[in-house]
């Protein structure tokens, strides 16, 4: 990989990838070339088989993403242009995580603000530590909020809730934000990380082809009917049947153990 911005790491640790936004000194606020360098490990990791699940995570504990980097607003954000030219590697990312067919696990520790729950909104399932807080501050700094981001928002949390919290940009702590759907998990902040490794270490012994249909029909069932992909999904149902992970799942019970998946 090819990372330039010194702001984003990556990891691997068995079966599970991790992107690492890494710009401590801002709290792992989103700056320029972020958004390049987290494209690169996406890519590196979906090209790799035996990353079978990815987690992103902020450095440190103090956040995950803190929002935007605003102080790069003066260059990023001077003219229609320059803002249309800074919106592109954002839009293609999110784009990417969202269409990415392994699974995507956000591990929030502290602030998840803006951009950051953004960001978040991307993963599958957000796991977040009992000290986490959330918000999107778009009411405090001027911004009409793109359309996408509110439609996740409001698939995971609905309408009014999703009007709460961009009407009155107020923080909400883990436990609303679990109440309402925002978030998948609390856990202490100390047994955060080794939970979310055991949560992974278990999608990552299941079938491959299985998640991989699941999460595709899912975010297909979101689209209107006329949108969706009914073919793609039909064929993908037939792969999953002929597989060999179909073969090794009636096998291993009948033989009373555990299976091994190969997403063949």
């Amino acid at each position: 990989m090819n990372l330039t911005s010194g702001l984003v790491g990556a990891e691997v640790t068995g079966s599970i990838g991790w992107l690492i936004w890494d710009n401590q000194s801002k709290m792992n606020a989103l700056s320029p070339g972020m958004y390049e360098d987290a494209q690169e490990v996406i890519d590196t990791f979906m090209a790799t088989d035996a990353i079978k699940v990815v987690v992103m995570r902020g450095a440190g504990r103090r956040a995950f993403i803190s929002g935007a980097d605003i102080s790069s607003f003066t260059k990023t954000r001077s003219n229609p242009e320059a803002a249309a030219a800074a919106r592109e590697a954002p839009i293609k990312l999110r784009r990417t995580l969202i269409d990415m067919d392994k699974p995507l696990i956000a591990m929030i520790y502290g602030y998840c603000l803006g951009g950051g729950m953004g960001m978040a909104l991307n993963a599958d399932m957000r796991f977040a530590a009992s000290d986490s807080q959330f918000s999107v501050p778009a009411a405090h700094r001027g911004i009409a909020y793109a359309p996408e981001g509110l439609k996740q928002l409001v698939d995971l949390v609905g309408p009014s809730a999703a009007k709460d919290i961009m009407f009155s940009a107020r923080r909400l702590k883990a436990e609303e934000a679990l109440r309402i759907g925002l978030i998948n998990r609390i856990v202490d902040a100390e047994d955060l990380e080794k939970e979310t490794i055991a949560y992974a270490e278990v999608l990552a012994s299941n079938a491959p082809l299985s998640m991989k249909a699941s999460k595709y029909f899912i975010n297909q069932l979101g689209l209107e009917e006329a949108h969706r992909d009914n073919a793609r999904m039909d064929a993908m149902q037939r792969a999953a049947e002929k597989s060999d992970d179909f073969k090794e799942a009636t096998q291993s019970f009948m033989e009373k153990r555990k299976p091994v998946f190969t997403g063949r």
